[in-house]
């Protein structure tokens, strides 16, 4: 029972539950049958002894079947140092002190879990973040409905103060929108016809017209909720290394006990013993700081899958971004369209347009944002097939067209003059050229050009503070691009024209120097670099599928800011998990001493036990209000 309250992944609402009115009516019949027992005559003794009994069989009993059951299902548990301690005052006649070892202990074990909330609240704020209805149109006008009754596609009506329950695109209105519950940044959105709202964010000022395009648990909401529930599973190191040497515990501080009692004589400090032995503190040690710690990543906009994320975070000592859309915004536009010869410009835009319709990359969006600018009619094209890292391609009207960089098909082979000049010249600027080709004959370039985030330099000049020993670039574009960009934020190495199997080999060149590798991507075509880095963080996982699949921390707002915040984060969780450990350790061998010592009672030691293992939660849920430091925070 003591034991499984310890394991904060079966967390319980407890204050206030039956379990916890259960163990204060098991103290309340303790206390009635102490005063019952100070009166004299048997029926007082008889009755007192029933009044105990009764408390030891509320409090005390759960505490001895779960050591029963640890042991049957063969699990070393601290109920069993309890239960011996309980059964031992029984055997000594000391009624009333194995009622009020019961009480405390499970009291002690409440406390701890209420006192662990405060680490949970970012991520229990969640599940109080989608309204239970929604006004969705239906027989001419809108109508209440429940939440689980909305489907993809409804037209939902947003009036100002109301919360979205489903991700959805907006189609009539303008508004602010507050998504700090999702990005964990304060400033509201403005948010027109053709923008994207999210589950779980508040409609500010306006009345919106949305349809929808997740629903329930496919909503960003629910991913998120889904993803961080799931995130106290994973274990790192610390964790294990606790659970590896918590079952030498049992068998030492039985030792410990014997030994107590085979020097003193006094089974009374054995059973002491027995009580303060119990690990619990130590136990708490790591979970408590992993829970706070995801709980205040999450609050701010970071999503983190587990624990030994945190840590791996916390000793990275190379950072590598991806380019287009994590260091630069990802919002490129169209410079300049160049048709090769008896090639009208609008047409390269229109096949452009036409395979490029279906693609997510922002690229892609740039391309079909011009094509729509120009009012051109886009075919749908068939067939369509993303080359990962090159380009996409498919037919179009029965020809074949291929849009994509410097890698695909061997671009610019065969290339006329005058592209192969204009080329050049799109490089030295910067920006990024797409070759148009239909049939594998060279139509046109496309000239597209993005912007730097405006927090990606103070990102990577924090990074370098923190002690991150390079920070560095590995882009697909070509090498004048990357090195401009690279320029701009002051990293300290672009890789460039790379593919995704060249991007994981200069990962894993790293790696094999025995370096701790986080690599920021998109999360849409870095899938790969970001499964074999040891840290991979996506952009823009609001919305995107792909990234809170594929990577293990997922940046809610696009933030690259978020990441120097997110290592201190995890580096201080690191050493409060070190201090708890060490606390842990001091406090139980010291408890174990005054108790052999006859210092303490077995009621005392039961009450000494619970203020270590409180203090260690309250250290712990520190975390949960850790702040950035002010050059962070915007």
């Amino acid at each position: 029972m003591i034991g499984r309250y310890a394991n904060l992944g079966a967390y319980r609402q407890l204050v206030g539950s039956g379990e916890f009115l259960r163990a204060l009516g098991g103290g309340a019949l303790a206390l009635a049958g102490f005063v019952v027992g100070q009166h004299p005559g048997p029926w007082a003794r008889w009755t007192a002894l029933g009044l105990i009994g009764a408390s030891i069989a509320v409090n005390g009993a759960p505490i001895i079947w779960g050591a029963l059951q640890g042991l049957w299902e063969r699990r070393v548990n601290v109920d069993e140092l309890v239960s011996l301690a309980i059964v031992a005052c029984l055997i000594q006649g000391e009624y009333l002190s194995a009622a009020v070892v019961s009480c405390v202990m499970v009291l002690g074990s409440l406390i701890e879990q209420a006192t662990g909330d405060s680490a949970r609240k970012a991520i229990q704020s969640l599940l109080d973040l989608s309204p239970h209805t929604a006004l969705v149109w239906a027989d001419g006008q809108f109508q209440a409905r429940p939440v689980e009754r909305v489907a993809v596609g409804d037209r939902l009506l947003l009036r100002p103060g109301d919360r979205l329950a489903v991700d959805a695109v907006v189609k009539k209105g303008a508004s602010a929108v507050d998504e700090s519950s999702m990005t964990g940044e304060p400033i509201p959105r403005d948010k027109a016809p053709g923008d994207a709202v999210f589950a779980g964010t508040l409609n500010l000022n306006g009345v919106l017209e949305v349809e929808a395009t997740r629903v329930g648990q496919d909503s960003t909401l629910g991913r998120v909720i889904k993803l961080v529930s799931q995130a106290e599973a994973h274990k790192p190191k610390a964790v294990r290394l606790i659970d590896r040497y918590s079952r030498w515990f049992t068998p030492l501080i039985l030792a410990c006990a014997g030994a107590a009692w085979a020097i003193t004589g006094e089974a009374n400090r054995a059973v002491t013993v027995l009580i303060v032995g119990c690990p619990c503190a130590l136990i708490l040690a790591a979970p408590t700081a992993i829970v706070a710690t995801i709980g205040r990543a999450a609050k701010a906009g970071v999503l983190v899958k587990g624990g030994q994320y945190l840590e791996a975070v916390a000793t990275a000592d190379v950072v590598l971004f991806d380019k287009t859309g994590t260091l630069t915004e990802g919002k490129p536009r169209v410079r300049e369209v160049i048709p090769a010869a008896g090639v009208d410009r609008l047409e390269v835009l229109r096949l452009a347009a036409c395979v490029e319709q279906d693609s997510s990359h922002p690229l892609a969006r740039a391309v079909l944002k011009a094509a729509q600018y120009a009012k051109i009619v886009i075919d749908r094209a068939e067939q369509t097939c993303a080359k990962i890292g090159a380009g996409v391609c498919g037919l179009v009207q029965g020809n074949l067209v291929e849009v994509g960089g410097a890698c695909l098909a061997g671009a610019g082979a065969g290339a006329p003059a005058e592209l192969s000049a204009k080329l050049l010249e799109i490089k030295e600027q910067g920006a990024t050229p797409l070759y148009v080709y239909q049939d594998h004959r060279p139509v046109g370039l496309i000239s597209v050009a993005d912007r730097v985030r405006p927090a990606a330099k103070g990102a990577v000049e924090e990074l370098k503070a923190l002690g991150v020993g390079q920070v560095g670039l590995l882009s697909g574009d070509h090498q004048r691009s990357a090195d401009m960009v690279a320029e701009a934020v002051g990293l300290s190495r672009a890789w460039a024209e790379m593919l995704p199997e060249d991007k994981l080999g200069v990962i894993a060149q790293m790696q094999a120097q025995g370096r701790r590798v986080i690599f920021v991507g998109d999360g849409v075509n870095d899938a790969p670099a970001l499964a074999a880095a040891d840290v991979g963080v996506a952009m823009g996982a609001a919305g995107a599928d792909v990234a809170l699949e594929t990577a293990d921390v997922a940046l809610m707002n696009d933030d690259v800011a978020k990441l120097p915040f997110l290592m201190r984060l995890s580096r201080r969780m690191i050493r409060i998990i070190k201090w708890n450990i060490a606390f842990g350790l001091a406090f139980n061998a010291a408890a174990v001493l005054a108790s052999a010592g006859g210092y303490l009672s077995p009621v005392l030691g039961a009450l000494a036990h619970n203020v270590g293992s409180v203090l260690v939660v309250l250290c712990s849920a520190s975390l949960a209000f850790y702040e950035r430091p002010r050059a962070m925070a915007r």
